[in-house]
């Protein structure tokens, strides 16, 4: 492999204008990668009005995108995968040729990735995030009649290597046979200074996701109303938004919970760090997680965690940094609300942070994914 690889990252999610924290934790792990090797981005938005290529320099790193209409299963087959091959014509003269390509999430992206590969024989890779495999899962992806057969795993096959998020989503990954021997790499948690505990009550409990069904955030609202039976000295914060908000917002009007739980919208991520760093702990009452970045975050910014038994979190989340609970089990996650707020104070926030850096910061994550690249280029 060259000192300086040279990388193409094929996302299936990235940032845009028209929705800013749309795979942001991708985004985080190419401005890991562009500190160690020439990266560029290429990104294809199904987003109904068609327009580019277009190359841009973004943070020091060059990304071209294409805006398609991409309303249909046979659009995203044919004209996802030609605009972007006609995107990568456009990079490829303004960029050069990539020694590898490494493709953010299978299902779009690799449609791309392959049709590169077959004309110029460039090697991909892939990292899959996506909890859409999960049995839990409420998506349909594996679940459409010849998806999983006809097309996602011959684009499984012909990825050189598999990263997965998680060893819970590596194992599902193998179970479907969408890989052998996944290598499990986490996300990139940026590194942010941890904050001393704020000892006054109320007590900020922190929730931050995208609200989605796998959040489970009936089980949250029911939870906070037994909870507020024994005691007064918390808020619920909220931050996000998606699908659930709304029924969520309902639920917790219905049980009057007003004074516990707050709904206050999407942030940026620098935001969500302030908010993490205001609390006092931070809860995931997902039914199912391939890794759960802001469960990251928050020890981070030295801020335990609550978490049910929900997959990813469970492979980091331990007695030393945070509480896990059963899963989909309200009274469990009330008693794990009460615990918490009896006992936050007992986790040292430098030790949290530490744990965090060690395992999720940049320079250690971009570190794995180099030595993935290698064995694939040097092979």
């Amino acid at each position: 492999m060259n000192a300086v690889p040279r990388v193409l990252v094929i996302p299936s999610w990235y940032p845009s204008v028209d929705a800013p924290t749309a795979g942001i934790f991708i985004r985080q792990q190419v401005d890991a990668l562009a500190a160690a090797a020439d990266v560029a981005v290429l990104h294809v938005d199904p987003a109904r009005r068609a327009s580019g290529p277009t190359v841009t320099r973004e943070a020091g790193v060059t990304v071209v995108r294409s805006v398609i209409d991409a309303t249909s299963l046979s659009a995203r087959f044919f004209t996802y995968t030609r605009s972007g091959v006609e995107a990568f014509e456009r990079l490829r003269d303004e960029w050069g040729v990539p020694d590898i390509i490494h493709v953010q999430a299978l299902w779009p992206a690799a449609l791309i990735a392959r049709a590169i590969n077959r004309r110029y024989g460039i090697p991909y890779v892939v990292t899959e995030h996506s909890e859409e495999y999960l049995a839990q899962s409420e998506r349909r992806l594996v679940r459409t009649p010849g998806m999983l057969p006809v097309v996602l795993r011959p684009l499984a096959r012909r990825a050189s290597r598999t990263i997965a998020v998680s060893r819970y989503l590596g194992d599902r990954l193998v179970e479907l046979r969408l890989a052998h021997d996944p290598v499990i790499i986490p996300n990139v948690v940026p590194v942010s200074e941890p904050a001393p505990l704020a000892a006054t009550a109320p007590h900020v409990i922190a929730h931050v996701s995208v609200m989605g069904p796998a959040k489970n955030l009936p089980g949250l609202m029911h939870a906070i109303d037994s909870l507020r039976v024994r005691r007064r000295d918390f808020v619920l914060r909220l931050a996000g938004d998606g699908e659930r908000r709304a029924e969520a917002e309902s639920l917790a009007s219905a049980l009057g919970l007003g004074a516990f739980v707050e709904f206050i919208g999407p942030r940026t991520p620098d935001e969500v760090r302030t908010l993490l760093a205001e609390s006092a702990f931070s809860v995931i009452s997902s039914t199912h997680e391939t890794f759960s970045v802001v469960a990251a975050e928050a020890l981070m910014c030295g801020r335990p965690v609550l978490s049910t038994r929900c997959g990813g979190p469970e492979e980091f989340i331990t007695p030393k940094v945070g509480h896990l609970v059963e899963n989909d089990n309200v009274a469990a996650l009330a008693d794990g609300l009460d615990w918490m707020l009896d006992h936050h104070g007992d986790f040292d926030p430098a030790t949290l942070h530490e744990y965090a850096r060690k395992r999720f910061a940049p320079d250690v994550v971009a570190a794995a994914v180099l030595d993935v690249y290698r064995s694939v280029l040097d092979a």
